[in-house]
């Protein structure tokens, strides 16, 4: 699968630049008179270009088309909806056979949203008016829809390969959910790397013994063992091994508790050194008191840290300088309405406010396209107000970053971007500017108000 992800690449080049050395050669010998996606293997085809095929299966099982005008996209037989695993309309076919995207689409450019409503199962539609159309006419397009930046990249064709598989891998539900825990865990570093060769069968044991069976399974430990079955009731496997141990811990305990679990499987591999090495023999009694109590100490400790970190990083809203208006944005998610609340403010350089917007977006939308749309709702604003020298300022740095650098111009977020640069071009001055949410509180009640 892996080799199969990475043949997937070379497909991705040769179709995104044909004009390239390798792909115009290719061309030459296996696809000139059709198109390389269509190409199918015949009896002349070399071991490497079977390869290539190979690998291009996989390729476009990701690919869907990018709507720009619609005019090139069939509503009922292209792969355009975004979500993932299927790609294609599944409502009826009330529109017609060979109907396209392009009637769903506005003389403004914009989609229609009783024509989507009325013909599309309600969560196709939210999807379809979930998608960001562009400004201007722009020729409908194929993305790489497992990767935001609409490219193709070996670790997501690995991804969907494994998934489409079956076959468990790194990112299967059960390994995801341990690592994102494990790396939350509020222990010491050493504690946690040594639960990290643990959980590898990395620590040092005679050859007649496991790591569970020094850590755990011992009968030497089972009256420290009693002294936690309050929480330690989780059901083993049969012949399981650490790894298994800790990943049932991770199904069975709460945060707190699997800490105090890792840190007494360090105190436990502690007293075995201690005794192997010097010959002291410590309690079980010493030993469990001793796990609870560094434990208590370790979140007492961090937690005084913690709040005096907070109070350092919080940073107030930053004024511009004199001459600039500030526009800060956000988008909020709210669960009992199923939308996004988008919000935008401009104040100047004393903090008076200027103008505001707020309005409610489909649900279907992804957290960046709602931030972007607040940001370009703001700076339109800005732009109907007249100001010249304008700070546009989010709480979503990923956003920022990409506006900055002007990359994801491949991915469905390209057209909002097109759109703010188009807004920005009308400004005599203008910058992007990045702020932590305690600097965006000003905001709050107002990308809340469009589901009150």
């Amino acid at each position: 699968m892996f080799n199969k992800a990475i043949l997937a690449k070379q497909a991705w080049r040769i179709h995104t630049q044909p004009t390239s050395l390798a792909a115009r050669v290719l061309q030459g010998f296996y696809f000139h008179n059709s198109s390389f996606l269509q190409i199918k293997v015949n009896s002349s085809s070399s071991f490497i270009w079977r390869s290539i095929l190979w690998g291009r299966e996989l390729y476009k099982q990701g690919l869907r088309c990018k709507i720009g005008s619609g005019q090139n996209t069939y509503i009922y037989h292209d792969c355009w909806l975004p979500r993932d695993g299927v790609f294609k309309i599944s409502s009826p076919r009330v529109l017609g056979e060979f109907a396209k995207v392009s009637f769903l689409i506005t003389a403004s450019g914009s989609w229609d949203p009783s024509i989507i409503r009325d013909s599309f199962h309600e969560d196709e539609a939210e999807a379809i008016l979930s998608l960001p159309l562009p400004r201007r006419t722009t020729p409908d397009s194929l993305r790489w829809h497992y990767d935001k930046s609409g490219h193709y990249t070996v670790r997501s064709g690995y991804w969907l390969a494994t998934k489409c598989r079956g076959v468990p891998s790194s990112s299967t539900v059960s390994l995801n959910s341990w690592w994102r825990r494990f790396w939350r865990l509020r222990v010491p570093a050493k504690i946690r790397v040594f639960i990290w060769k643990a959980f590898h069968n990395w620590i040092p044991s005679s050859a007649n013994d496991t790591t569970l069976h020094a850590l755990w399974g011992c009968k030497v430990l089972d009256s420290l063992k009693e002294m936690c079955d309050s929480f330690i009731n989780f059901k083993l496997p049969p012949q399981c091994d650490l790894k298994e141990f800790l990943l049932s811990a991770n199904d069975g305990l709460s945060l707190e508790h699997l800490e105090f679990l890792c840190i007494l499987l360090w105190r436990i591999w502690f007293r075995r050194n201690k005794w192997i090495h010097e010959r002291i023999w410590l309690d079980d009694e010493s030993c469990y008191s001793w796990a609870r109590l560094y434990h208590a100490d370790f979140l007492e400790a961090n937690c005084r840290k913690g709040d005096s970190a907070k109070k350092a990083v919080a940073s107030p809203w930053q004024a511009p300088g004199v001459g600039f208006i500030k526009v800060n944005s956000d988008a909020a998610w709210c669960s009992i309405k199923k939308k996004f609340g988008l919000g935008s403010v401009i104040r100047d350089y004393s903090g008076k406010v200027l103008g505001s917007v707020a309005m409610p977006v489909s649900s279907s939308v992804s957290v960046a396209v709602a931030e972007s749309w607040a940001l370009e709702k703001g700076a339109s604003l800005a732009k109907q107000l007249g100001f010249s020298a304008v700070i546009l300022e989010t709480d979503c740095l990923g956003v920022t970053k990409a506006l900055d650098t002007k990359t994801l111009h491949d991915s469905d977020l390209s057209y909002v971007f097109d759109s703010i640069y188009d807004i920005c071009l009308g400004f005599d001055m203008y910058k992007f500017s990045y702020t932590p949410r305690t600097g965006n509180q000003s905001l709050i009640a107002l990308r809340d108000w469009p589901y009150l």
